[in-house]
């Protein structure tokens, strides 16, 4: 967990950076809330010793925009260490993703206040996809939402948990075939459906690696020991899920990118991937 921790320190000070000091204000405070909501579900120190509840704050500090109302990741890292975690009987037995069910719950009851408006944009790379959809490719290249290689301020995001991601890889503190899977799960679809329907402007296969969460879910979240499978054939099939329904969400659903919904609907499918590991815990 505290390699962990430290391959997120490059997405954190990326996002500090761009975003601004409130980025970190953000983090802080789930990660507190959850820490505490740990203690006080337990009632013991001991419990929060596992760095476990430290990862969740911060992942979900991570996935909100600075601009959102500091007490939206309190009640996320409350639900997600509650209604994720503790209520299956605490590490190991969840199956689902804690920090995804707080940052979905949230997302979900008040999608207002986590809409993130750029100062300079007005919107990200991504909404303006979702409601320029008549707009071609060509057509929105010159959009201040879109950088170099992938979303504005976006792609450096990514780029950042990529090497952090690349450190645990190396680490082999998580399985390589898992991320990679996730990613193929964006590019197939994307190499699909980019030449026939380009008219339609569902972005680029390289775009929509460096737009949203998506390196940040391929690396630290698809990659959760306990609700992702431990085997590759299943880790395979799990990973290329996410990242296909993500994108497909991205394309043709209501929220700007989905990767909550898609790891959530995974860790459902954790059973039949693997239904003897779970009979096992």
């Amino acid at each position: 967990m505290i390699h962990v921790a430290v391959a997120l320190l490059p997405g954190l000070g990326v996002s500090v950076w761009l975003l601004g000091s409130k980025a970190l204000i953000v983090v802080v405070i789930s990660t507190v809330a959850a820490v505490i909501t740990e203690v006080v579900g337990t009632r013991s120190f001991q419990s929060v010793r596992d760095g476990s509840a430290v990862i969740t704050g911060m992942l979900i500090g991570l996935c909100l925009p600075p601009t959102v109302a500091l007490w939206i990741p309190i009640v996320a890292a409350i639900s997600a260490i509650t209604l994720g975690k503790l209520v299956f009987g605490g590490l190991g037995k969840n199956l689902f993703n804690p920090a995804m069910v707080g940052y979905a719950l949230v997302l979900v009851a008040f999608p207002m206040q986590l809409i993130y408006l750029d100062g300079m944009t007005g919107a990200t790379a991504l909404d303006v996809l979702k409601h320029h959809e008549g707009d071609s490719t060509r057509a929105l290249a010159n959009h201040p939402a879109f950088g170099s290689i992938g979303a504005r301020q976006f792609e450096w995001l990514n780029l950042a948990f990529l090497v952090g991601g690349i450190y645990l890889v190396l680490l082999r503190i998580v399985p390589w075939i898992l991320p990679l899977s996730v990613l193929l799960g964006v590019v197939v679809p994307a190499l699909v459906l980019y030449p026939i329907t380009e008219a339609h402007n569902f972005g680029t296969p390289w775009f929509h690696l460096f737009a949203g969460g998506t390196m940040l879910t391929a690396f630290f979240i698809a990659t959760d020991p306990v609700t992702s499978p431990s085997t590759k054939l299943p880790q395979i099939i799990f990973g290329f899920f996410v990242g296909s329904v993500a994108f497909f969400i991205r394309c043709f659903g209501t929220w700007a990118d989905g990767f909550a919904f898609a790891i959530l609907l995974g860790n459902a499918l954790l059973p039949i991937l693997e239904p003897k590991r779970l009979s096992s815990s």
